[in-house]
């Protein structure tokens, strides 16, 4: 099963972190050092939301 979700990037000057947020998962969010580290990230927390959906 496939999903597609919108991701809000947004590069954080106070912290110097890239910031990945997808509302629809109740703002599952991720915090890192660059945009390749952030998608690769947020990909995970998405696939794990997903699971903890699955199985309930």
């Amino acid at each position: 099963m496939a999903y597609n979700f919108k991701v809000k990037y947004q590069f954080n000057t106070e912290t110097g972190y890239e910031e990945a947020v997808i509302p629809e998962l109740n703002y599952i969010s991720s915090f890192v050092k660059n945009f390749e580290e952030a998608e690769e990230k947020i990909k995970e927390a998405t696939f794990l939301e997903a699971l903890i959906n699955e199985t309930k």
